[in-house]
């Protein structure tokens, strides 16, 4: 039986409101977006009784509750986190028992605390390991042959170690950016040394892949196209920033490792045929699943996101040019994981994030960014605006996929 609302608003200690507050507060913790967090607390408010309305930005949460004659209105900080699928799938699920009775509010609020406070899935080295797998396995899908593939690896090494070690350490953690950039730029040009007819830029961005803010820009584009614009801007400035940050690293990189070695100007095209492609796609896909806190019982789906994305885009590019193609890849990609929640009553994102890693334009961001320092901005401003379309087509196509298989579960 639900509860109703009395004449004053409910206190902020009791166990609704602390309830409402909590969920948003973890939501906005593990990567999600404005639009789905203000629904799923809209809906878990209307099963529990409550009047209540959600204002979320990336470090901040405001719940309003509503009686007949009183507005009271509670505010959460929050800390945005990475994405982590497996807490993600755990709140989904007490989200779920709560709003279906089979646990109270104050039983919610105890078990998301536990799992907020759980320690990560996997070790430290096999998240480093997969740091360099997914960078090695993206050099190959960059244009580049094994040459790139090994230094970018390498890379992908060096930026695992460094995000753990300055993780923990608060000045260093805000140069994690600039450092990283710094790092691949000048690890990258140092393997001109004993490799020959090698791209160091290929490599320096497949290193730096998983920290570029694509993923990011595109959940920001998201919020703006659903009006969700407070959140959407301050999350698209957040992720021009950490592109500038990284970008300068990389030029200054790039300038150091120049006092060695010559650094080549162009992008060598390298085809590996489909028997490195295939197993490439096939272990980038699961080392995003480590990356992403995903348990290895879920990780076919990632697989399967992963394939979908890739190869859509891939033909869809080949076939109906570069805005067409991205926009039914992210359809395919949004109506497949809209399936397999309706289907699995999982949420949407486990398939969401490993699939728009494949489609998001991050590296072309930062090649935009290298091609204003360098003083060549009609380049630098064409790529920005191929940037800035790739991103409307990908949020037109996640759009259109709700259309046209709406999805059943709100997360």
């Amino acid at each position: 039986m639900q509860a109703s609302i009395g004449i004053s608003p409910p206190r902020p200690d009791e166990p609704r409101v602390r309830f409402l507050v909590e969920l948003a507060r973890a939501l906005g913790t593990y990567g999600t977006s404005s639009n789905r967090l203000e629904e799923v607390t809209a809906v878990c408010a209307a099963e529990l009784g409550l009047r209540a309305q959600t204002f979320s930005t990336p470090t901040s949460v405001f719940v309003s509750v509503e009686s007949d004659d009183n507005l009271a209105t509670y505010l959460a900080r929050v800390t945005p986190g990475e994405v982590n699928i497996n807490k993600l799938m755990q709140i989904d699920r007490l989200f779920n028992l709560v709003i279906a009775e089979k646990l109270t509010p104050q039983e919610g609020i105890a078990q998301i605390k536990d799992v907020v406070n759980e320690s990560t899935l996997y070790p430290m080295w096999l998240t480093v390991l997969c740091y360099g797998l997914v960078s090695g396995c993206v050099g190959a899908f960059l244009g580049g042959g094994f040459q790139e593939m090994i230094a970018s690896g390498a890379i992908g090494l060096v930026i695992g170690v460094l995000v753990h070690f300055t993780g923990s350490k608060r000045e260093l953690s805000r140069l994690m950016e600039f450092l990283s950039g710094l790092s691949a730029a000048l690890i990258a040009g140092l393997f001109s040394i004993p490799f020959v007819g090698y791209m160091p830029a290929i490599s320096a961005i497949a290193g730096i892949i998983v920290l570029l803010p694509g993923l990011t820009l595109t959940v920001a584009m998201v919020e703006l196209a659903t009006k969700h614009v407070v959140s959407g801007s301050a999350r698209l400035i957040g992720a021009i920033m950490v592109l500038l940050v990284i970008g300068f690293g990389v030029v200054i990189g790039q300038g150091l490792s120049g006092v060695f070695v010559e650094q080549p100007e162009f992008f060598a095209s390298h085809t590996l045929g489909w028997m490195v492609e295939v197993p490439a796609l096939l272990v980038a896909t699961l080392g995003a699943a480590v990356l992403f806190q995903a348990k290895f019982q879920y990780a076919w789906a990632m697989v399967l996101a992963g394939f979908l994305s890739f190869y859509s885009a891939r033909y869809g590019t080949q076939y109906l040019g570069l805005e067409a193609g991205a926009l039914f890849a992210a359809m395919a990609l949004g109506c497949a994981c809209n399936l397999y929640a309706r289907i699995f009553d999982r949420p949407a994102v486990t398939m969401m994030m490993p699939g728009l890693l494949m489609l998001v334009p991050g590296s072309l961001g930062l090649k935009s960014l290298q091609l204003f320092l360098k003083n060549e901005t009609v380049d630098g401003v064409q790529s920005t605006v191929t940037v800035l379309i790739i991103g409307v087509a990908l949020v037109v196509g996640l759009l259109l996929s709700n259309v046209i298989l709406p999805p059943r579960k709100v997360l």
